[in-house]
């Protein structure tokens, strides 16, 4: 396929009667990391980064975030029905229902995660974003718990060009399965407030039965420049959404209608008669200020809140749950001398959530089975050292001290309080400029990740003694990396091992219900390549792209679930092998045809290796033209997902009881739409 892929480019070429020519004298732009507060070019930041630009998000504008994100080593993205995204870095949503578990996220600035560790990711609309940052590994030094990584968004802000500094944006997009994404977009600049104002709605009727999906969502975002030394920036995010959860087949299912939602059974009604589904209600306010004090000191000082709503009708329960959250974070920053750098603050939040379970008929709530109230707390206090040391070596030494803490309390006399300890986390690495555009660095990083206050509420659920309370995971990660930069190519090689302790595992007990248990101990090893190009093949027409390939061996080392051994085995969820490359064509006539390629190996779907989902690859193109007038700014375009129409999952259920893994994605479909920018 990969072939397929390549020979269908070259064609294209070769029909447009174009030769290759090269271009010594330019360079790629260069990537500045704000990561660990650093401001530095990638080259000189020693940690496995990932930047992705406002350019990088629009190729498949108005998409979703999966055409952006899965294009990268070390992360996936995957979205078992539409609305139902669960998000990895480095194979941490082994433990992860849905959502975003074991990942830290962060927007402009704000922790989105909650004190409850999870992040609803699914709420965020990919339109409102001009760049994102991902760290792989642990990363506690500065951001605070969390062994995968962490995830750092910036929205869109206003830009004075030309001395024209308000714009008008609006997009649209129309494709198979009823799928309407549509946005309009605001921003203003001056020299004193800069203002986005954002709509987006997204919705489809789903590939399977029972997989409709509608979300509305709202972006503000302002920033006042007082004077040169204080800056206030206000932001505001408001999501509703609403998508039925189809649910997993096995595997005679699958095959027999792929279309299908989950069956009823002697013992339980299907997802369409319980009418499954997630409503979630998601408004996030911030306000933060940043003092420059002098010009070697900068303060930056935010307060943050969250209020989440989400009615969740299941098989066999209705739940309604209502989180509260407010928090601070406080990061300062002193440059003490010219070869010395120091970063240190804070970070503090407090979420209240009550979970009331009731019976389920038919998508109506019956009689009450449980009501259950848990307060958590999380706490980060971090500081951070950058010093430039003789023959262009650079040291980075960071430590946290990381506590989390819950209280239980369930109707009926159910109280308990689990507290995390108070682990510190180091943070060490060292890198060496090889040249002025090549680097390499080495780094020794400790990482905890405590349970998710839903993890810990499933369990409790179950009143099951068979179930152990559930221990925070830990781990320390050893990694060598080299990146470099030379006139049209960019690279980036890192290995990792991570031997970890204590990781969460997901189970389903045989009525869907989740609960999750500790592992044990865990060896995680892999290597990630990219590497990015800029071609010239004519006067006007260039090839822009990038090649990823993600190799991982994920096994336990010492794991047994009371009934049998799996040292040895492979970690589910988490293919071995992973390769990408994204290939564009861009003609200065305002024609461009953008393509991502994507292959998966098999991955295995039980803690036993009795099953695993077949490697698939993906093709997903869009052909259009965009043309920049004097303040308008026309796109038009046409593409496809699943080209090669596989037969794939892009979200497995591991270690489902009835051996209901496979969730299948959409075959090949098609979508097209327009967007226009008035700049006035």
């Amino acid at each position: 396929m990969l072939k397929q892929f390549l020979t269908f480019n070259f064609l294209l070429l070769t029909s447009l009667g174009l030769s290759a020519q090269t271009d010594s004298t330019q360079n790629l732009n260069e990537v500045t990391v704000k990561a660990f507060s650093s401001n530095r070019s990638i080259t000189e930041v020693a940690a496995p980064v990932h930047v992705i630009d406002q350019k990088e998000i629009e190729r498949f504008e108005n998409d979703g975030f999966i055409n952006v994100i899965n294009q990268y080593p070390g992360i996936r993205m995957e979205e078992r029905s539409p609305g139902s995204y669960r998000l990895s870095i480095r194979g941490s949503s082994v433990r992860s229902p849905f959502g975003v578990r074991n990942v830290k996220v962060y927007w402009n600035n704000i922790p989105l995660t909650d004190a409850d560790g999870i992040t609803y990711f699914n709420q965020l609309d990919m339109n409102s974003f001009r760049g994102i940052e991902i760290l792989r590994g642990p990363s506690a030094s500065i951001y605070g718990a969390g062994i995968g990584g962490v995830i750092l968004l910036d929205s869109k802000a206003g830009q004075a060009v030309e001395n024209k500094g308000n714009s008008l944006k609006v997009n649209s997009l129309f494709g198979s399965f009823n799928t309407q994404n549509r946005s309009v977009t605001f921003t203003s600049a001056s020299s004193k407030v800069n203002t986005l104002l954002n709509y987006s709605h997204a919705g489809t009727d789903g590939y399977r039965d029972h997989s409709q999906m509608r979300r509305d969502a709202f972006n503000f975002r302002s920033s006042f420049f007082l004077n040169d030394k204080h800056t206030i920036h206000l932001f505001s995010f408001y999501g509703d959404l609403n998508y039925q959860t189809p649910g997993g087949l096995n595997l005679e299912q699958k095959e027999e209608n792929p279309r299908w939602a989950r069956q009823a059974t002697r013992f339980t009604p299907s997802s369409e008669e319980q009418k499954a589904a997630i409503y979630q209600k998601l408004f996030t306010f911030g306000v933060s200020q940043e003092f420059r004090i002098s010009p070697k000191f900068k303060t930056e000082i935010s307060l943050f809140g969250t209020r989440a709503d989400l009615k969740n009708p299941f098989i066999t329960n209705f739940e309604i749950r209502e989180q509260r959250s407010v928090g601070i974070r406080n990061n300062n920053i002193w440059q003490l001398s010219d070869v010395l750098k120091m970063v240190a603050g804070l970070e503090f939040q407090q979420t209240n959530s009550s979970y009331d379970v009731f019976d389920n008929n038919g998508g109506v709530t019956g009689d009450q089975q449980f009501a259950e109230q848990i307060k958590a707390n999380q706490s980060t206090y971090f500081a951070q050292f950058e010093a430039s040391l003789p023959s262009d070596f650079f040291l980075t030494a960071g430590l946290s001290l990381n506590q989390q803490l819950y209280d239980y309390d369930r109707e009926g006399g159910l109280k308990v309080n689990q507290n995390s300890g108070i682990p510190l986390m180091p943070r060490i690495s060292v890198l060496k400029k090889i040249a002025p555009a090549i680097s390499a660095f080495a780094s020794v990083s400790g990482g905890y990740s405590p349970p998710t206050a839903q993890e810990l509420v499933a369990n409790f659920e179950l009143q099951n003694s068979n179930i152990s309370p559930l221990e925070a995971e830990s781990g320390t990660n050893y990694e060598l990396g080299i990146k470099g930069q030379k006139l049209r190519f960019s690279y980036e090689v890192n290995g990792y091992f991570l031997k970890m302790n204590d990781a969460i595992i997901r189970n389903v007990t045989n009525e869907g219900r989740d609960f999750f248990s500790n592992a044990g101990e865990s060896l995680q090893k892999g290597l990630e390549i990219l590497g990015t190009f800029d071609l010239p093949v004519s006067a006007d027409l260039t090839l822009v792209g990038q090649a990823g390939i993600d190799l991982k061996s994920y096994t336990y080392t010492n794991f047994s679930d009371r009934e049998s051994i799996f040292d040895g085995n492979l970690i589910p969820s988490v293919p071995k092998q992973t390769y990408m490359l994204t290939a564009d064509l861009k003609h200065n006539a305002g024609f461009y045809l953008n393509n991502n390629f994507t292959y998966l190996s098999e991955v295995p779907l039980d803690n036993a290796n009795t099953v695993f989902a077949d490697p698939f690859a993906l093709l997903n193109s869009r052909l259009g033209f965009k043309k920049e007038f004097d303040r308008l700014t026309l796109d038009l375009f046409a593409g496809g997902n699943n080209l090669l129409n596989a037969d794939y999952s892009l979200g497995n259920d591991i270690n489902a009881f009835g051996s209901r893994y496979y969730n299948p994605s959409p075959t090949r479909n098609w979508n097209g739409g327009a967007s226009f920018t008035l700049r006035f």
